[in-house]
């Protein structure tokens, strides 16, 4: 990221015009220096690594819904009445085509090139559709984990061991408690979805 990071700045803040009117010199440089392509491969770099981050998160979720798997959890850690109640298990099927979303927005825009303008554009950097492609995934990611999140606070309550937390954990436990109250009874989720997605997209480390 850091490198991506390093190298839209350094695109932002470059010459970015063909060609170059050197007015001192008198000089007309052409060097395609509209081109986006560290752009465009930049960006396919940063969704990639945030889909597999989405991945791995939805798998850690699974593992935590599955009681078959954790054999410590009940069923969708279904603090409710099992039979009665679902769960997180709704929210789940939210997660995972989230994640099947990401993994179809990974696919790489830098390949792509439509020739176009009578053929004068003849290898396209596609930087701004891979650009938009790269927000959504990373939005998506957001709220995979979020989803997470919410069944990690879920799985915390159900051991009760929130005073073997450590300080800064059990400080972030209070906070999406706050805007993710125990869930027992089946409801609608997406309104308490959103506010943590919004929480953990403004309090990163």
């Amino acid at each position: 990221m850091l490198h991506t990071e390093e190298t839209v700045v350094n695109e932002l803040n470059s010459v970015n015009d063909n060609p170059i009117v050197d007015v001192k010199s008198q000089n007309i440089f052409h060097g395609g220096n509209f081109h986006g392509d560290y752009v465009s491969f930049e960006m396919d770099k940063l969704k990639i690594a945030f889909t597999k981050l989405t991945m791995l998160s939805e798998r850690q979720l699974n593992y935590l819904l599955n009681s078959k798997l954790n054999e410590k959890f009940p069923p969708f850690v279904n603090l409710g009445v099992l039979g009665l109640n679902f769960g997180m298990q709704g929210i789940q099927f939210t997660a995972t085509s989230t994640t099947a979303e990401n993994q179809t927005l990974s696919f790489p825009m830098y390949v792509h090139s439509i020739s176009n303008n009578n053929d004068n554009q003849d290898i396209v950097s596609m930087g701004y559709n891979s650009a938009q492609f790269a927000k959504k995934v990373i939005s998506n990611a957001y709220e995979v984990l979020s989803i997470q999140a919410m069944t990690l606070l879920q799985a915390i309550d159900y051991l009760d061991c929130q005073d073997k937390m450590a300080t800064k954990t059990i400080s972030v436990y209070k906070a999406l408690r706050e805007i993710f109250p125990k869930f027992v009874d089946d409801a609608p989720l997406y309104k308490e979805l959103a506010r943590i997605k919004t929480f953990l997209e403004n309090n990163n480390p």
